[in-house]
């Protein structure tokens, strides 16, 4: 009876300890968000910038001629969870919607686990499959959002080099935009002739280019929409204009590609601490069955388990938000 009250006693001051150094975090992280904030809306009235009209686009002040003048521009800045996780499908080139795409993911997780259930026994280890169903699900979307980024980016540098000699050559805007949609190859041109097509069913084009830019995550075809949007607005050489953005999406990709090589070893450290411990788990089980017992047989063991898978999807994101650069 002393040894299960001392290591419930334990058990309980691991708890709590690890409770407050999470609540701790997240209290800094909501300060930091909160002073964020406020610096970002200070900087906003000093250039005048005005309230933002919708979830996607904000009010812009221009001056030409003398006179002042405002158009609407897409938002360069990071959407919410919501909307990132509903452009989910289509950022990873999946077709399929989002509520198909979950219930298939709940169906093989469910699947997994009443089969690993039926066959060990064992219903916490139906569930621990199901989790790591779900994390391998989650790895491989995220892995096409990446592949389905880079192409995008790697085409839509050819779409402005291509855009900028139609306009030299004397099309329009719109024909151009049409010509990257004929000559290129998906997604950006998917992207470009949606942009006609709702050109042509009446929507103006700077709306247009907002929806456009609003459906993607791409900050590229963001800040591609926004100059676009102000030149119409304001007049001016578009060739020229879309030279110089060219340039800057080469220079990002430059710069993205070198941070990639700085964190390549956060990242590896990442994959190699998060792998330990399962591949560790495994490898005493085949070893030894029993010798994992009192972390999935017992009420104590079980919450020490969920304690450290915690810990480390914590520690997993933290990382990643490390490794993240922000320009």
């Amino acid at each position: 009876m002393f040894w299960r009250s001392a290591d419930l006693y334990v058990l309980l001051v691991f708890g709590a300890a690890f409770g407050l150094a999470l609540s701790l975090y997240f209290l800094l992280v909501l300060l930091w968000s909160a002073r964020h904030r406020r610096h970002a809306h200070q900087i906003q009235k000093r250039l005048g910038l005005s309230e933002t009209r919708s979830a996607h686009t904000r009010v812009l002040r221009l001056w030409r001629e003398g006179q002042e003048a405002t158009t609407l521009a897409p938002r360069l800045s990071d959407d919410s969870l919501r909307q990132r996780f509903q452009r989910l499908p289509q950022d990873a080139g999946l077709d399929m919607p989002l509520p198909s795409l979950l219930l298939t993911i709940l169906g093989v997780a469910a699947a997994a686990a009443a089969a690993v259930a039926l066959l060990v026994g064992n219903v916490v280890a139906g569930l621990g499959v199901a989790v790591v169903v779900v994390i391998v699900f989650w790895i491989f979307v995220q892995g096409r959002v990446a592949r389905e980024s880079a192409k995008l980016e790697r085409q839509f540098n050819d779409a402005l080099g291509l855009l900028a000699r139609s306009l030299r050559a004397g099309h329009p805007l719109v024909g151009a935009f049409q010509l990257v949609a004929e000559e290129l190859e998906p997604p950006v041109s998917t992207l470009f002739a949606e942009v006609c097509q709702q050109q042509a069913l009446g929507m103006g084009l700077a709306d247009a280019l907002r929806k456009a830019a609003s459906s993607t995550s791409s900050q590229d075809i963001q800040l591609f929409a926004t100059a676009v949007a102000i030149q119409i607005r304001s007049g001016g050489n578009l060739a020229d204009l879309m030279d110089r953005l060219a340039m800057v999406v080469r220079e990002r990709m430059r710069l993205s590609r070198r941070v990639r090589v700085i964190t390549a070893q956060t990242q590896m450290s990442k994959r190699v601490l998060l792998a330990l411990p399962i591949f560790i788990g495994l490898a005493l089980y085949l070893v030894n069955p029993h010798y994992l017992e009192p972390l999935t047989k017992t009420p104590n063991g079980r919450i020490m388990l969920a304690c450290a898978t915690t810990s480390l999807l914590l520690g997993w994101w933290m990382m990643n938000r490390m490794a993240r650069l922000r320009y």
